[in-house]
Parts: C-alpha cells; sequence; structure tokens
C-alpha cells in the first residue's frame, strides 16, 4: 500500500508544482514578464520592455476591462488609456464625428502615426474621428524661435514635443 502511495505521489507532486505555476500565470497583476509579453501579444499591445512592468500590466488589465458596451466618451476614453495613450475625447452632437485629443503616451517611442493606427482600430465602424495632439499648430511652433539644440536639451523625443501645449511651453521658456 505505500508503495503505491508513494507512485501517486511522484505523479501528483510534479502535477501540484505545474498547477500552482500556471496559476500564477493566469493573471495579468501577478504573472511573469514571459507571461506578460504574451498577454500583451494577445491584447495587440506592443510589446515595450522600457516601459516599466507595473505601467505594463495597468495598460494590459485596462485593456482586457474593455467591454462591447463601451463605444461611449467615457469608454473610447478607457480604450485609449488601455493602449497607453492619455486622451480627451470629444463628441460632436448630431455629427457623428468625434475630436480625440492626445496629451500623453506611456510609450515614448510610439510614434503619433502608431498611436493613429492603434486609436482607429478601437474605433467603431459607424464614427469618423479625427485624431490631434494637445500640442501647437506649425506656426505657433515657428513663432517659438527653438533651435535644433535647444530641442535636444529637453531630451524629449518628436512625438512628445508635438503633443506638448503652449503652457507646457511657456513653462519651459521661463526655466
Amino acid at each position: 500500500m505505500e508503495c503505491e502511495l508513494e507512485s501517486y505521489l511522484s505523479v501528483l507532486e510534479p502535477l501540484m508544482e505545474e498547477l500552482a505555476r500556471l496559476k500564477k500565470d493566469v493573471f495579468i497583476a501577478q504573472c511573469g514578464e514571459e507571461r506578460l509579453a504574451e498577454f500583451e501579444r494577445l491584447l495587440a499591445i506592443p510589446v515595450n520592455h522600457d516601459i516599466p512592468t507595473q505601467k505594463r500590466r495597468e495598460i494590459a488589465q485596462s485593456k482586457m476591462a474593455i467591454g462591447v458596451n463601451d463605444f461611449c466618451r467615457e469608454g473610447l476614453e478607457r480604450a485609449l488609456n488601455a493602449i497607453g495613450i492619455k486622451a480627451k475625447v470629444e463628441e460632436t452632437p448630431g455629427g457623428g464625428n468625434i475630436i480625440v485629443t492626445a496629451k500623453e503616451m506611456a510609450d515614448n517611442t510610439m510614434t503619433l502615426d502608431q498611436a493613429k493606427q492603434a486609436f482607429n482600430a478601437l474605433m467603431p465602424a459607424h464614427l469618423t474621428a479625427e485624431f490631434v495632439t494637445g500640442g501647437l499648430s506649425y506656426q505657433e511652433f515657428d513663432s517659438l524661435d527653438k533651435t535644433f539644440a535647444e530641442l535636444d536639451q529637453m531630451d524629449k523625443n518628436w512625438s512628445q514635443l508635438e503633443m506638448m501645449g503652449m503652457e507646457e511651453w511657456q513653462e519651459v521658456q521661463n526655466v
């Protein structure tokens, strides 16, 4: 009888270890890096190891929380947040059009074109949308009269510079 129990135990112990490992990787909040990357690919989130792991977890969890009834202003803002884009969504009543103003992107390597593509993948087919940054128009930017050397000293990529509003530019000039 003891030998029979030992043979069961020799099968059950590795099985229990594997179940514990699987259980740990089921939830985004506690899974390992490799499993987090799998979740990101599954959710069509670009895998970027330069973003802190906790922020990547938050983005994946937000995307998992998007439901079929989230195609309203608040839902679209949550969906954008889920892909790492903080934005304000404004509706034009009766027009079937929305304006999305991007304010910040978690992935500083993401270009505005990539952000627009990610956004368009979330948009309901019956709406048209204009995706803009919170930044300046070309004329406003040109009036700042910044040299490339001054822009390089700001330690921001072009997408981040494009998204800076006039208030941020004024703060930079006052420093």
